[in-house]
């Protein structure tokens, strides 16, 4: 396709750009994992791009095409989501900080709150449910 249209003339589409990048880090990862530069699962990121390929369908299907375009829109929503998350983690974090901070004396916990970062895991792994009664008993104990 490259030598039919000459250089400038492929890269005049974008697909044809994300095509040559495809093709042009497949062949770098190639190199570098035969020279023994980096480990076979290094780059192996790169082949996962070709997958992204798919979407040049939406050039032609209508109903892809405004499937995507409503997932493209809906990010600036997912991102004030994501913020508003972190806040909250954060104010919470604090908040565990001040009521329970050196107080979780059980040897091997990683749930405590005596550094922020250790409170913001906290909060998380209570947030996403994983041994949430733990670290609930862990604070009965605590003031218990």
């Amino acid at each position: 396709k490259m030598y039919a249209l000459g250089f400038s003339g492929y890269m005049v589409s974008l697909f044809n750009r994300f095509d040559f990048f495809v093709v042009l880090s497949s062949i770098l990862e190639y190199v570098l994992v035969k020279n023994e530069l980096v480990p076979p699962v290094g780059l192996s990121v790169m082949r996962c791009i070709r997958l992204l390929r798919g979407f040049k369908v939406t050039k032609y299907w209508s109903a892809m095409g405004n499937l995507v375009k409503s997932l493209v829109n809906s990010i600036s929503s997912i991102v004030a989501l994501l913020v508003l998350l972190v806040l909250f983690i954060f104010i919470f974090a604090l908040l565990g900080m001040q009521l329970f901070g050196g107080k979780f004396l059980i040897e091997g916990s990683r749930a405590t709150f005596d550094s922020f970062f250790q409170a913001c895991f906290t909060v998380f792994q209570i947030l996403t449910g994983e041994d949430w009664n733990v670290v609930m008993y862990d604070g009965i104990q605590a003031y218990g």
